[in-house]
């Protein structure tokens, strides 16, 4: 007996903490991953957000090239003249543009060129002692676009360097297609940006095979590259943020756990997040492949964010391990020196059941009435010239700018006294969000984000427009709670509705009636004529009854050809009132293949103790009563 119990006690012992150790596995491993997905979504945003700052600026230089009258009668003119003809209007050309040059570098753009038709450079902005030379099997985009004279965007090499180049097609005044114009940004820009503006410690790997040098130098831009410790088949671009101590010495220890994982996405291409433990730390390293226009990878943005909540959680699943082994060991004690009672087993069962289940880029400075400094996106985006003017038109009160929308942050959700700043600390993060007007006077969405400066009262702010990802929400949202077919509710936003006024029924005493609608004989149109035509009469049925019910009615198909209809405030005499207008709406339908449509529709009203199921059941009853008698009928249980 004493051994029995023994063995029974160690294997209790056994099974509560393998018990407990795959339920913390399972969840810390769930949380971790939600946190992963996170940062690599933060990582995407941020990127798309740039590119998409880089797009608008090379076609805002691109329009303005284009307004240059002498563009293309140069162009055109040289590609058919002498040599030393060709030398005179190239350096025409070199002058005209000389301007917009040192202003669009101010803006990140790396390279400004031309080239003939027969993919000939004709001039380089950032190089412009260097010309003449064939650039058909070095650069990819300038083949595409002259040969198929359309725009082409991406990550490409050319003969030292690589880079995100915006590639234009060129036509003269009689829309002859006269050659190609290049925009492109360093990928140092990328880095860069998302260090020092996004505030995400970040490294642009570059594939070692694309290019030739370790050093790409213009006459204000030098960048040295080494071998990156994420791989031995990529390089980085070393400054003063990115030490080769730090990120290439220290970092092939660091990611030494993680370095199968690695090399597989690499290989791969694929997107993914992984986490490290770095000085008694954890960080989250999110891999975000960059393709070529041709759809093969050939850099990364790789980065590194410290996550506090992966170190707690790794941490509280520790301790709750170590409870329970405590715990456990106790408990094995106790039953060790005395014999329960079947009951206080099952007790003790159950309370470790229940401790189972316990388980805890609009840039500005301002002190909120004028703006101290903006960034050039500031200042295009309110279409100012300076800060002044902001100030006057906004009435020296930044406020001014957020409109006052439900759902978003502005002036009036201060508290009399209150401070931005306390509204930010009390704004939940995700709800942190604000609305302003651009030039255009269309309503723009801004993530918002608000840092102390190191003067007194004044503070960054840092706008990141969110509105394509918001309406890609909509759109989620849109496809998550309307049916496919027939455009109303699914049985999904039904239920979210029904729930709530149930509630409120019960809280406030209210009448609640629910019907539920089913075409007769529906699976005899399947049947004799086909899904399409059975379709068609689902539409039909859809739109009449949608057309017909109240405003603060909902309507939503349940399944197949069954569909529901809630009434709130009505009681089930005047659902049923409701309902006949529907129903004789119905049978005044007509197909054209398949003729008279009708439906039966049963009745219930909410009663106190009610569950969606039971008043279900009630309405089902009601509907089956209406078929038995007859079918198109409005039966009420």
């Amino acid at each position: 007996m004493k051994l029995k119990s023994s063995i029974s006690a160690f294997l209790l012992f056994v099974l509560i903490n393998s018990i407990v150790y795959f339920v913390t596995d399972f969840n810390s491993k769930e949380r971790i991953e939600l946190v992963l997905d996170r940062n690599l979504k933060t990582l995407k945003t941020h990127y798309d957000i740039l590119l998409q700052t880089q797009k608008i600026s090379a076609d805002t230089l691109y329009q303005s090239t284009l307004d240059v009258d002498r563009l293309a009668p140069i162009l055109k003119e040289a590609q058919n003249t002498t040599k030393e003809q060709k030398d005179i209007l190239r350096d025409e050309l070199q002058k005209l543009l000389a301007f917009k040059y040192e202003r669009a570098k101010q803006k990140g753009i790396l390279q400004y060129q031309f080239v003939f038709k027969n993919n000939e450079s004709f001039l380089r902005m950032h190089k412009p002692s260097k010309y003449g030379d064939d650039l058909t099997k070095v650069r990819e985009d300038f083949k595409y676009v002259n040969k198929n004279k359309k725009l082409i965007r991406g990550f490409t090499q050319g003969k030292t360097a690589h880079g995100f180049r915006n590639t234009y097609p060129l036509y003269d005044e009689n829309n002859i297609h006269i050659g190609a114009m290049e925009i492109s940004f360093s990928s140092y820009n990328f880095q860069w940006f998302l260090n020092n503006v996004s505030h995400i410690h970040t490294h642009f790997l570059v594939d070692k095979k694309i290019f030739d040098s370790k050093t790409w130098v213009r006459d204000d831009l030098i960048l040295k590259y080494s071998q990156s410790a994420e791989s031995s088949e990529y390089m980085i671009t070393l400054n003063k943020t990115h030490s080769k101590k730090r990120c290439i010495d220290e970092n092939i220890i660091v990611l030494q756990p993680i370095r199968k994982e690695i090399d597989k996405h690499i290989a791969y291409g694929e997107e993914f997040s992984s986490y490290i433990e770095y000085n008694n730390n954890m960080e989250v390293v999110s891999f975000l492949p960059i393709k070529n226009i041709s759809g093969v990878t050939v850099a990364w943005l790789v980065s590194y964010e410290e996550s506090k909540f992966i170190y707690l959680t790794l941490k509280n699943r520790k301790v709750i391990r170590i409870t329970f082994i405590i715990f456990s060991l106790i408990l094995v004690y106790f039953i060790l020196q005395q014999a329960r009672s079947k009951q206080s087993i099952i007790q003790k069962h159950r309370l470790l059941d229940d401790m189972l289940n316990v388980t805890e880029n609009i840039m500005f400075i301002t002190d909120f009435k004028n703006v101290s400094f903006s960034n050039n996106k500031f200042k295009t985006f309110f279409h100012i010239q300076n800060n002044e003017d902001f100030n006057q038109e906004s009435k020296h009160n930044i406020f001014n700018i957020f409109i006052d929308v439900d759902g978003y942050m502005h002036e009036k959700d201060l508290r009399e006294g209150e401070h931005f700043i306390s509204l930010m600390k009390r704004t939940a993060e995700e709800k942190r969000i604000v609305s302003v007007l651009d030039e255009h006077l269309e309503v723009k969405s801004f993530k918002i984000n608000i840092s102390k400066t190191n003067y007194e009262k004044n503070y960054l702010v840092t706008l990141s427009d969110i509105t394509k990802i918001q309406q890609k929400q909509k759109e989620i949202e849109q496809k998550a709670y309307y049916d496919g077919l027939t455009n109303i509710y699914n049985r999904n936003k039904f239920d979210d509705v029904v729930k709530d006024e149930i509630a409120r029924a019960r809280r406030y005493n209210n009448a609640l009636s629910m019907a539920i609608v089913d075409i007769d004989k529906f699976k005899d149109f399947n049947d004799t004529y086909g899904h399409l035509i059975g379709d068609e009469v689902l539409i039909m049925m859809t739109q009449a009854i949608s057309s017909n019910v109240r405003e603060t009615d909902t309507f939503a198909r349940w399944g197949g050809e069954e569909f529901v209809i809630l009434f709130p405030e009505t009681t089930a005499q005047s659902a049923k009132v409701i309902s006949e207008k529907l129903r004789k709406n119905i049978e005044e339908l007509s197909h054209a293949t398949a003729g008279g449509i009708t439906a039966s529709f049963g009745i219930s009203e909410f009663e106190e103790g009610d569950t969606l199921t039971s008043l279900f059941k009630r309405c089902d009853d009601a509907l089956y009563s209406a078929k038995e008698n007859g079918r198109n009928r409005v039966e009420v249980y």
